[in-house]
């Protein structure tokens, strides 16, 4: 397109034929207009008017990285958001009396935009320089956030090659929907949330050419909650089936988080510290460093022993020639409460979550003792003649480590426990733990049963009668 072309073309809006519309004089062609946005056989172009230029605003084709133009709908949604920039330029002006300077598009793509994302300081260990100290994010939480991104990519190539100002709320909204539709509610939302946060701090920094964060504010439905706790039994079948099968911390894992209500990653990182004054076991959180007593109930101070005197047994790393930095992972090893001792490390925690399965399944299943005295998984279908060393408990099969934490706060309120109570112990919010009650209140009626007793006490105490 030709200057002089450009500038025979009307500079506020241009007509972009949509359709036909049969009429009594037969067929009319129906438009819409796009403030400085001309069209030419389908190909939108910001053609922006005097004032705009004065503002150091250039005419530019509106197309996707890959080539594609915009259709009507984006190049609208474009125009929409540059004019809300502008806005934004002329009020501050108007407050400060001064104009500020545009933020240039520093990234051809979103790929490249995320990618200097997690080359910040957030994701390669923090920031320590004079007096900001700021801690980075956890090598679980980087590797979570690269995976939601990577899927992001398989799900839509053509997005991530995109330039980050494309991206509005209208299409932020799409996206959400089709992910939603393809992968699943959990998934849309985490991507979602990993992209906003991308955006977040592109647009404080000036990256990208971000002006707004147009991830936020979806129209995004909370999944419903997944409220499931075990029962003792199931508590039993699966600790026993590790046990048996030789992965005893498993079992440990189990009752650590029966007992403190403490989260898988968190319990996975906690390093033994000993007993206080009070003979609390006290454990440190390896993340944050914060200490957590929990008062020593026999059964899950069985198995910290045990697990504590299997531990120093072992050789942990197996590295007869190791550097300094080996030792020193090797000590955090020794001082961690559930290590993968197979393996006589640190339990990756996909690597948990794989084990616990097998583990699990194992336990939904039984295990069958062969006639040579070894072990092995039960079958799916039983014949009735197995030589169960450990019989099935089929209703473990859809638990998750998870539930632990639910079922820590269910059990204590079960036995009379009151929300500050449980909260000291599980770290709850108050609000986290009246939904769990309320949910598990109509599922355990004799909650209902000890309620009406201390009713009837406290009335015989009065002396009412009704």
């Amino acid at each position: 397109m030709t200057r002089s072309t450009r500038a025979r073309k009307p500079l506020d809006s241009a007509p972009v034929q949509t359709g036909r519309k049969a009429g009594a004089a037969g067929m009319a062609k129906l438009t819409i207009r796009i403030p400085n946005v001309s069209w030419r056989e389908g190909r939108p172009r910001f053609n922006p008017g005097p004032k705009l230029r004065k503002l150091g605003y250039k005419g530019e084709d509106l197309r996707h990285a890959s080539g594609a133009w915009f259709t009507p709908q984006e190049a609208a949604e474009w125009a929409q958001a540059r004019a809300d920039e502008v806005a934004g330029r002329r009020k501050a002006k108007a407050e400060t009396g001064r104009l500020p300077a545009r933020r240039r598009p520093l990234h051809q793509s979103i790929e490249g935009l995320f990618e200097e994302w997690f080359a910040s300081p957030k994701f390669n260990g923090g920031v320590s320089e004079g007096r900001r100290q700021q801690k980075g994010a956890s090598a679980a939480t980087v590797a979570d956030y690269r995976s939601k991104v990577r899927t992001l990519a398989r799900h839509d190539p053509e997005l991530l090659a995109s330039p980050p100002p494309a991206i509005t709320p209208a299409i932020a909204q799409g996206l959400f929907d089709d992910l939603w539709q393809a992968r699943g509610l959990h998934t849309a939302r985490g991507i979602v949330a990993v992209a906003s946060s991308c955006w977040k701090w592109a647009k404080a920094r000036g990256r990208g050419g971000i002006v707004i964060n147009p991830w936020l504010e979806l129209e995004k439905p909370l999944p419903p909650p997944r409220l499931v706790t075990w029962e003792d039994y199931e508590i039993h079948a699966v600790a026993g089936a590790a046990d048996l099968l030789g992965r005893p911390e498993i079992g440990d894992a189990i009752f650590l988080g029966l007992f403190t209500g403490q989260r898988q990653g968190d319990r996975l990182l906690f390093e033994r510290v000993g007993r206080d004054d009070e003979n609390r076991l006290v454990f440190r959180q390896g993340k944050t460093g914060a200490i957590v007593a929990i008062p020593a109930a026999p059964q899950l101070t069985l198995r910290m022993e045990a697990a504590e005197r299997r531990r120093f047994a072992m050789p942990i790393g197996g590295r007869p020639d190791k550097n300094e930095a080996q030792e020193a992972a090797d000590a955090r090893a020794r001082r961690l409460v559930i290590v993968d001792e197979t393996a006589r490390r640190p339990f990756l925690r996909d690597w948990y979550k794989h084990v616990f399965a097998d583990i699990r399944r194992a336990a939904a299943r039984g295990i069958v003792e062969n006639e040579d005295g070894t072990l092995r998984v039960g079958p799916e279908r039983p014949n009735g003649g197995e030589n169960w060393r450990q019989k099935p408990c089929p209703s473990v099969a859809t638990k998750r480590d998870q539930d632990l934490r639910d079922t820590a706060v269910t059990w204590l309120g079960r036995a009379g426990c009151t929300v500050p109570e449980i909260a000291s112990i599980t770290g709850h919010s108050y609000v986290s733990i009246h939904q769990v009650l309320r949910h598990y209140l109509a599922t355990h009626p004799e909650m209902a049963d000890d309620a009406i007793r201390k009713l009837m006490a406290w009335m015989d105490k009065k002396g009412m009668a009704v």
